[in-house]
């Protein structure tokens, strides 16, 4: 069974420097970069940090977890609720955006997803 913390504070490895307070969105497994598209908003970036560096993000939501079905879901990239409880990386009919990947999985993993705004 998967824990949730909803404290609305997550570490990223960030692969650029970035100055605090700027928009971020995730880039890949537990990594995060500056915005490009105002719909993969995250959160704030709360201090500098340096190329490599890990970053605290000011989340706007807190994160939530769901079980991939069927895989895979890549991180950095949308994730959707589908019938039976389970999330999936592609839209498929009837199924509703959550949010976006931090992790990357395939089919059976347990997979931490930021909640859309």
């Amino acid at each position: 069974m998967a824990s949730q913390t909803d404290i609305p504070f997550r570490s990223f490895t960030f692969a650029s420097a970035l100055s605090g307070n700027t928009l971020v969105r995730c880039s890949g497994d537990n990594a995060a970069a500056a915005l490009v598209t105002a719909s993969e908003v995250i959160g704030v970036l709360q201090d500098d940090v340096a190329a490599a560096g890990v970053g605290e993000v000011k989340l706007f939501k807190a994160t939530q977890f769901g079980i991939v079905s069927p895989g895979p879901v890549t991180a950095g990239n949308s994730v959707f609720a589908t019938t039976g409880g389970v999330i999936v990386g592609t839209l498929v009919t009837s199924g509703v955006t959550l949010g976006t990947a931090i992790n990357s999985g395939v089919t059976g993993d347990i997979i931490e997803y930021a909640v859309r705004l």
